[in-house]
């Protein structure tokens, strides 16, 4: 009989190629998308941002991205220039734009190319009991916040090997 310690390192192991995978593939699937439409995948994944989050300041964009505010102004010229965001005057701040996504714009484009991955992922999904759709939500929630953490650290350690 194996040890549970032995099972529980594996599987932990199973899953981390798992999440890597998953996260590989991801990326080549935004770019893939982004071919598609003549646009970048940071781009891409800036506008998926702004979809999710609604109207955002472009230096909080900067911010969320990684990007300086001057990388942030050419994209926003070219997801404009697609007709994917516009620019709206911050109502309390001169000095500040609040990027608008154009969200029907998006997805008259976009929708078409995600409806694929869509339909494989809900069949996928309906494999699993409610219950582990929810442990899965959690997990995946939990991991991206990780991820996200992670990428701070990263960008914030680079900043200060550059001071």
């Amino acid at each position: 009989m194996s040890s549970p310690f032995l099972d529980r390192a594996a599987t932990e192991a199973a899953l981390d190629q798992a999440l890597r995978a998953t996260s590989a593939q991801s990326v080549l699937f935004s770019q893939a998308v982004a071919d598609r439409v003549g646009i970048s995948a940071t781009d891409l994944e800036t506008l998926d941002i702004l979809v999710r989050s609604g109207p955002l300041t472009a230096g909080r964009l900067a911010e969320l991205t990684g990007l300086t505010t001057g990388a942030i102004t050419g994209l926003v010229d070219r997801l404009e220039r697609r007709g994917y965001a516009h620019r709206e005057p911050h109502p309390m701040d001169r000095r500040s734009v609040i990027v608008q996504p154009l969200i029907e714009n998006a997805e008259r484009d976009l929708a078409p190319l995600y409806a694929g991955m869509s339909q494989a992922m809900r069949e996928l999904m309906s494999g699993y009991s409610d219950e582990e759709l929810s442990v899965i939500t959690e997990f995946l929630t939990r991991a991206a916040s990780i991820t996200a953490d992670q990428v701070a650290r990263l960008r914030d350690e680079a900043k200060d090997a550059r001071s």
